[in-house]
């Protein structure tokens, strides 16, 4: 946990004071930015449940070459990495409009597409968590002995 809470903390804290300095000349957010992230979960959801049922040989599960589940595992650490500083940057926005949000049109907007990248951000995190634990093989400390 300690690893995504370095990118949380230090994407956060740097998107904080470039707001502080720069909220205003930036224009307001779309609807359609959490949007990619949405998607890269949902795949990665479904992508976990794949890969855990390969892993576990699962009678009525596809086979998988090894080198697709590594690069699954892969793929799941990146993306909780990138969810985690997405997460923190989302909650610097969230942070930095919210005491606006009820004068200025813009801010509310910008408010609500920040709570919006946060939440599907955290589910971002919780897929590629999933998705690198879907890897690991549940008897690996079995076949050793």
């Amino acid at each position: 946990m300690a690893d995504l809470a370095v990118p949380f903390v230090i994407i956060g804290l740097t998107t904080w004071v470039l707001l502080k300095f720069a909220y205003s000349s930036l224009p307001p957010l779309q609807y359609i930015v959490p949007v990619p992230l949405a998607f890269l979960a949902v795949a990665e959801f479904i992508a976990a449940r794949r890969v855990r049922a390969a892993v576990r040989h699962d009678p009525n599960a596809k086979p998988m070459a090894a080198i697709v589940i590594a690069r699954c595992v892969a793929l799941g650490k990146a993306s909780s990495l990138v969810g985690s500083g997405v997460a923190g940057a989302a909650l610097a926005l969230v942070v930095r409009t919210e005491p606006t949000a009820r004068t200025v049109h813009a801010a509310a907007n910008d408010l609500r597409v920040g709570i919006a990248l946060l939440v599907v951000s955290l589910l971002l995190v919780a897929a590629g968590l999933m998705l690198e634990r879907a890897g690991i093989d549940p008897n690996h400390d079995k076949k050793r002995d």
